[in-house]
């Protein structure tokens, strides 16, 4: 009984315990646990305001004071990186609790300078801080903390500059007690570049073609220097290494071929003695280590999962057989022409996925690819951005792709190309344009973003060229007039050489058709003139003007597509033209011409020349002008006089082709390659007034040289020449008579005659150097020649030509380089070219027992504005 009373009596105890305990407890702390917070002050802010810390303060006035909640609140500040260091204070007020943030406000950075920054533009080291984050900029708080980032972000720009033993330091100096100066202490080093790769480990595959292989990472030569592969960057060594140089083992059946990890070493080696462009001192030597392994065969091959193509034909596309070398590279594009074939007719879900198995034993593999089809998908929407002044009809009407119909991936591309091939729009490339898929609607949007091109250009010209010679001229241009795709050109220039006053319109879809239709009104001078004719009769520095033509007329003209890329066109010309300022050394032989032709025999009588043109035009160019790739067949008769009217008839068959393509294997696909093949003929027909055979005028005939064919001659210098015995002429066409015989005047000339047929061929490698600046080699191939000396007629009793020949079909050659800059205003370059002539006619002629020699210059500088072709 005792003990059960005892444990009752210290039940009772522990129960009243907490009471007892509370009644004890401070006052002053229970004052405190059910306190309000008075007020929340913040102290030591200058630029940052009030308001914006308290945005991250939680806690309230006139709420209960929360210690927990005063702590978040306090770790919340040092987390805004706005300030420095801050403190937590509270204090006893009237009514409650004061609680106060004292911080201290992180500097400003006043200044970032960077010492020693030689190689690289400030603007270099700012983009490498955005693109690793750094948070450093001027006028920003100072956080010490990302200094050593900004450290790196300078040492990764040396490093991929070229320069990986540079240096970098920071430092820190306070201007004011609330601004610093950072100051980082660059020392570049020497430049280091690659200097040797080597291979360890191939036995089937040479060292030079596994260095070709490689297309981002070359030893340093003339040419990487100005390509910059010569720099050694690991993720780009290490990408080359793993797609571009495992492709010549994979290609050859070695499909389990690995590359090791390369040994990267930079050491003092020899320079090499071509002054420029010798070897950095320091150079990287990397060598490579190559597990080649067993090359494999093909066993069997089928194609599983084809539904909406023809299954025979896809495999048969492959072009496997079995018992073949395994050529992985040849697998991989055929899965991708595979893909394109889909997109043709809207599937653009295709996945084709390979199921291989290797026979180690046999050394064969069997292949089965797993094609899931997907989703076909139409047309909802073709949508242009860009195009401010452009209309969208504009756009569209070159789009063979359209809403609402199936999508079809190749007619996207025939349509961008087309959009290209207008001059309106800067390149348009695969980045530009987006083709966003709806599965759940099985539709797709096409976005295309295009870059207006200056629609319209005013613009004074002048200068020297070696066509105008000194000129001066006011044009206006629009391509894109009124954002309709109408063409308007006017030109009012004039030159010791040429004038030309010229107004154009082209309608490219005539009251919306497929029509183009256009007119042009001119009134033009040239001066033909020869710079190396005559050659031991004037000086070899002056330059002969034969005569001057002048034409004033209009041209009419229209073309409509028969396909894609091709057009047929016509133009019909009438314009008068005038023969003046004959030289005396060619006048015998001009005016005797232009008896025949014109009615009073003289030559200020006025030819009409009537010519309509029928033409056609395969174009598959990527851009009007400056192509990369694609195409150009142009085939044009021009026909001139007969049931037109005319004071002479002629027939001028004209062909000309061009091809353009990326150089893939050099520059991969940087540079490009343009080749261009020209013909023409000219063919009198019918008979003269007088009842003579009809001759091609000398105004007519064919003469090359000059910037635009073969560039390293001169303009017009590249003719057939010929003795002529004409009678003297005075200038109303009359004979002179010869008082001591009474009869007709003979002369006997040597000169340039033209030739009727001419044949140009011109191959030029384009290296795009900086901006609109462009580096191009050149070779130009060509002549012209007399091909039917009967068409050479001269009138009148005495008169013959016999043409030189050693002179007549002889083979120019002009090669070199030539640097172009493409001006802004008038979207032309201008062009310097440096030329040298291995091919030129060196003959020499007789006349009157004095031997003069006919030799063309070896060398020539030229500068000129417009493109080659």
């Amino acid at each position: 009984m005792e003990s059960w009373g005892v444990n009752i009596l210290t039940s009772r105890v522990i129960r009243l315990l907490p009471l007892v305990v509370l009644a004890f407890v401070s006052p002053a702390l229970l004052a405190q646990a059910e306190q309000t917070i008075e007020e929340i002050r913040v102290v030591g802010n200058r630029r940052i305001p009030e308001s914006t810390v308290l945005y991250y303060i939680q806690s309230q006035e006139n709420t209960v004071y929360r210690e927990d909640l005063i702590r978040r609140d306090y770790r919340n500040i040092l987390n805004t990186n706005f300030f420095e260091d801050a403190s937590l204070k509270t204090t006893q007020g009237e009514i409650g609790i004061i609680v106060i943030f004292e911080v201290q406000e992180r500097p400003l950075i006043r200044a970032i300078e960077y010492e020693g920054l030689s190689s690289f533009k400030e603007s270099d080291v700012l983009e490498g801080f955005r693109d690793m984050r750094v948070g450093l900029s001027v006028d920003s708080p100072f956080d010490p903390s990302r200094l050593p980032k900004a450290r790196r972000a300078i040492k990764v720009l040396l490093d991929q500059g070229g320069k990986p033993l540079g240096r970098v330091e920071v430092a820190t100096e306070r201007i004011t007690s609330s601004s610093i100066r950072i100051l980082f202490k660059i020392d570049e080093g020497p430049k280091v570049r690659i200097g040797h790769i080597g291979f360890e480990g191939n036995t089937l595959i040479s060292n030079d073609e596994l260095l070709d292989s490689l297309e981002l990472n070359k030893v340093r030569s003339p040419i990487t220097i100005f390509k910059g592969t010569d720099k050694y960057i690991e993720e780009k060594l290490e990408y080359d290494l793993q797609v571009n140089m495992l492709e010549a083992y994979r290609g050859r059946g070695y499909i389990f071929a690995k590359v090791g990890d390369p040994d990267v070493k930079i050491v003092e080696a020899p320079r090499g003695w071509l002054l420029g462009f010798r070897k950095t001192e320091q150079q990287y030597y990397i060598t490579i280590p190559i597990e080649e392994g067993e090359q494999y065969r093909y066993g069997s091959f089928e194609v599983e999962g084809i539904e909406n193509l023809n299954s025979d034909l896809v495999k048969a596309s492959y072009n496997i057989v079995s018992g073949d070398v395994v050529n992985y590279v040849a697998l991989k594009e055929a899965n991708e022409q595979l893909r394109t074939a889909y997109s043709t007719s809207g599937y653009l879900d295709v996945t084709v996925i390979p199921k291989v198995e290797p026979d180690q034993e046999n050394k064969t593999i069997d292949i089965t690819l797993q094609v899931e089809e997907g989703k076909q998908y139409l047309v909802h929407r073709i949508m242009f951005a860009g195009n401010t002044k452009t209309r969208d009809k504009v756009l569209r009407r070159e789009f063979f792709l359209e809403e609402q119909t199936r999508f079809n991936g190749s007619l996207l591309d025939v349509s961008i190309l087309r959009l290209n091939q207008l001059g309106f729009f800067d390149a348009i490339e695969e980045k530009d344009y987006e083709v966003i898929k709806r599965p759940d609607l099985g539709e797709v949007d096409v976005q295309i973003t295009v870059k207006e091109r200056t629609q319209q250009s005013i613009g004074l010209t002048g200068g020297v060229s070696g066509i105008s010679g000194s000129f001066f001229g006011i044009n206006y241009q629009s391509n894109n007039f009124r954002g309709l795709g109408q063409r308007i050109d006017v030109s009012l220039l004039t030159g010791t050489r040429t004038s030309n006053y010229m107004f154009s319109f082209t309608e490219p879809y005539f009251r919306d058709s497929k029509m183009t239709l256009g007119l042009s009104v001119f009134n033009q001078r040239y001066r033909f003139d020869t710079f190396t004719a005559f050659f031991g009769l004037v000086s070899p520095s002056e330059n002969v003007p034969l005569f001057t033509r002048t034409s004033t007329g209009f041209t009419l003209r229209t073309s409509y597509p028969v396909w894609r890329w091709s057009r047929v066109g016509m133009s019909y010309t009438l314009s008068n033209i005038g023969i003046s300022d004959i030289d005396p050394l060619f006048s015998d032989f001009a005016l005797n011409q232009l008896s025949g032709f014109s009615p009073g025999g003289g030559s200020n009588d006025e030819l009409i020349r009537s010519q309509i043109t029928p033409s056609f035009v395969y174009n598959t160019k990527n851009r009007l002008y400056g192509a990369t790739e694609g195409s150009q067949l142009n085939l044009q008769m021009p026909l001139s006089g007969g049931p037109l009217g005319g004071s002479f008839n002629i027939i001028r068959p004209i062909i000309g082709y061009q091809k353009f393509f990326p150089d893939r294997w050099l520059s991969g696909g940087r540079h490009s390659f343009a080749f261009r093949a020209q013909f023409s003929h000219i063919i009198p027909s019918g008979k003269l007034p007088g009842g003579e055979p009809m001759s091609v005028p000398f105004f007519e005939r064919i003469f090359l040289g000059g910037e635009f064919n073969l560039r390293g001659f001169d303009i017009r210098s590249v003719s057939p020449w010929a003795f002529t015995s004409t009678a003297q002429l005075d200038p109303s066409g009359r004979p002179i008579i010869d008082p001591r015989t009474g009869l007709p005047s003979i002369s006997v000339s040597l000169i340039p005659v033209g030739g009727d047929t001419s044949l140009l061929l011109t191959g030029e490698y384009r290296i795009p150097l900086l901006g609109p600046l462009f580096l191009t080699g050149f070779v130009d191939v060509g002549t012209s020649t007399v091909l039917k000396e009967d068409n050479l007629v001269l009138f009148g009793p005495g008169t013959f030509i016999d043409l030189v020949e050693g002179a007549n079909n002889v083979l120019r050659a002009s090669t070199g380089a030539e640097i172009s800059f493409l001006m802004p205003v008038i979207n032309q370059p201008f062009r310097v070219i440096f030329a040298y002539n291995p091919l030129i006619l060196d003959t020499e002629v007789v006349i009157g027992g004095v031997r003069i020699p006919l030799v063309e210059p070896r060398s020539n500088v030229k500068f000129t504005v417009g493109y080659s072709f």
